[in-house]
């Protein structure tokens, strides 16, 4: 099970002569290929909608946005990644390495979920325990 982060959704919405956009959907299509379900979080959906309302061609963007959500299943943030948040960010902290709050809501909801990270920025999440990452 693969959790997309906010960077492969991004770079999916990229034209596809743009060397992130090749990487992203090869390492989509890898995953694919062996069976797995693609899945999101929330706190990525809500990250990626970003884009649009920046935009000038909002109306555009949104609809970019809708179909790379469409084939992806969004994990919800419940009381059990509520849980493992509070334990990530206190645990870093202590550490004197802080993570930032999405980046810490996004892990949060990996491990709740058990669910492997794809994203092109492994270093936001190394100094998390439990993690397991994937770049592409």
């Amino acid at each position: 099970m693969a959790l997309l982060d906010t960077t492969v959704l991004i770079d999916l919405g990229r034209r596809s002569q743009i060397p992130t956009h090749q990487r992203a959907r090869a390492a989509v299509q890898r995953l694919l290929a062996g069976g797995e379900m693609l899945f999101t979080s929330r706190i990525n959906e809500a990250e990626f909608r970003i884009g649009p309302e920046m935009s000038v061609e909002r109306q555009k963007e949104l609809e970019r946005v809708e179909r790379i959500l469409a084939g992806i299943v969004i994990l919800e943030f419940n009381a059990e990644a509520a849980q493992r948040y509070a334990v990530i960010k206190a645990a870093l902290f202590k550490r004197g390495r802080p993570v930032g709050d999405c980046d810490a809501l996004i892990a949060s909801v990996a491990l709740t979920y058990g669910q492997m990270l794809l994203t092109r920025n492994p270093q936001h999440f190394r100094d998390i325990a439990g993690m397991i990452v994937q770049s592409y």
